[in-house]
């Protein structure tokens, strides 16, 4: 699947919540949208399910647009944090609705998923608890395998074991039916070894895209004497600088190219502390 944003904006008021993104995502790939609250990731994803429009600009999925096209509605799947199924529906009648929307719902999967995730068939979705609830969303995400398949906050009110059990059911299930799965999640470095590629966004624009593992290689902190530092960094793209008593460290997003290191330790960054730098930048930006 190949989607293209073109000046995409969504206006609430006289708030941009989304301003002029324009970038393209491909599939099949495992993909991190991520962002603060407010960033504008669901706006996006919303407006990518087709289920909202927007004020400017376009989104095309393989050169169709998304809005107003019921079949193309079909191939995609969203599961929110919240909302995704009428209270006083059972998991039973869940299950039959997805068979009847979704074209290449896999119903062996999601009998063998609701055994996992121990969810009977006969419970209403209001008489399950937050956990329960999110576990039916990733049943549906999962089983759906629609070629977009989106997770924006799935797992609320689900423990450890429970999010692990996701993680596996993705990397699985993408192995057998590989799709676009865009996750949406807080939970940056818990899942951060599922991605593909990285977006972030930040208030309503798109400040990074780009492969994980060259974020790996790419984003680093050196820590060293102040001279073999300022050496070390002259040139190069500096996220954050801070001092520990004698000790200098500086975030950097390397050019890619080898720097004589000596002197200095190097420290990989999480993408969750890039998320916050990229952010605070950013802010520090719009304030100057």
């Amino acid at each position: 699947m190949h989607i293209e944003i073109k000046n995409l904006t969504k206006k609430y008021r006289n708030h941009n919540v989304l301003d002029g993104l324009n970038f393209t995502m491909k599939g099949p790939a495992i993909v991190g949208f991520l962002g603060h609250n407010g960033a504008g990731k669901t706006s996006f994803l919303n407006i990518l399910s087709g289920l909202i429009a927007p004020s400017e600009g376009s989104v095309s999925i393989d050169g169709r647009s998304v809005l107003d096209n019921g079949e193309l509605m079909k191939n995609i799947c969203i599961i929110g944090e919240t909302g995704n199924f009428p209270a006083h529906v059972t998991v039973a009648q869940v299950l039959k609705l997805n068979k009847l929307f979704y074209p290449n719902w896999n119903e062996e999967l999601a009998e063998q998923l609701l055994v996992e995730f121990s969810l009977n068939k006969k419970m209403k979705v209001k008489t399950m608890s937050k956990g329960m609830v999110s576990a039916l969303g990733i049943i549906t995400g999962v089983a759906s395998d629609a070629p977009i398949t989106i997770f924006d906050e799935p797992y609320i009110g689900m423990d450890a074991a429970g999010r692990q059990l996701f993680y596996n059911l993705l990397i699985d299930q993408f192995s057998i039916t590989p799709r676009l799965i865009i996750l949406s999640t807080h939970l940056v470095d818990e899942a951060s070894e599922l991605f593909e590629e990285v977006y972030i966004m930040h208030e309503g624009k798109l400040i990074l895209q780009q492969s994980y593992e060259e974020l790996q290689s790419r984003v680093f902190k050196v820590k060293g004497k102040l001279e073999d530092v300022e050496r070390y960094i002259a040139g190069q793209q500096i996220l954050h600088r801070s001092q520990f008593m004698k000790e200098y460290i500086a975030v950097i997003m390397s050019d890619g190219q080898e720097h004589d290191h000596t002197g200095l330790k190097r420290e990989a960054v999480k993408l969750q502390e890039l998320l916050i730098l990229l952010s605070k930048n950013k802010r520090k930006e719009h304030i100057q």
